[in-house]
């Protein structure tokens, strides 16, 4: 095995990542194999792109775990807020029109699926996440 490999795996092995002090941790990591990009070799460029998977694998557990029993539409609320979005804004990505992001936003009408998967690749988050009751979609 190669010994730049093997003194990455030292430094930090890849296994699922678990709680907040080896994420912190592997974001680090990245970071400096970012700073040495170009002279990193195929195994370390190999090592970073399987971190990024666990480090993505951990954050959309939180996401998921965040909105947890919350209404598509205060999820959304919170999302426009954190991100200094506007409504118009979020409609043109959702392709829908104010009126009815506005009528999503206070629980009057629901989102067309394409709408729900616009959103959800702008905010890297399930689609589900954007159901008005998700409670509904299961029944």
């Amino acid at each position: 095995m190669d010994a730049k490999y093997m003194n990455l795996v030292e430094r930090l092995p890849l296994l699922p990542i678990t709680n907040k002090t080896e994420h912190r941790a592997a974001k680090e990591m990245i970071l400096e194999l970012t700073r040495c990009d170009g002279d990193l070799s195929p195994v370390e460029v190999g090592y970073g792109k399987v971190l990024v998977q666990l480090i993505k694998a951990y954050e959309s557990g939180l996401v998921g775990d965040f909105f947890e029993g919350v209404s598509g539409c205060a999820a959304l609320e919170y999302l426009l807020y954190e991100h200094g979005m506007t409504q118009a804004e979020a409609a043109e990505i959702a392709g829908v029109s104010k009126q009815n992001l506005n009528d999503f936003l206070k629980g009057r009408r629901g989102l067309p699926k394409a709408a729900r998967l616009r959103l959800s690749k702008q905010f890297k988050l399930d689609a589900d996440i954007f159901e008005l009751a998700r409670e509904l979609t299961s029944a």
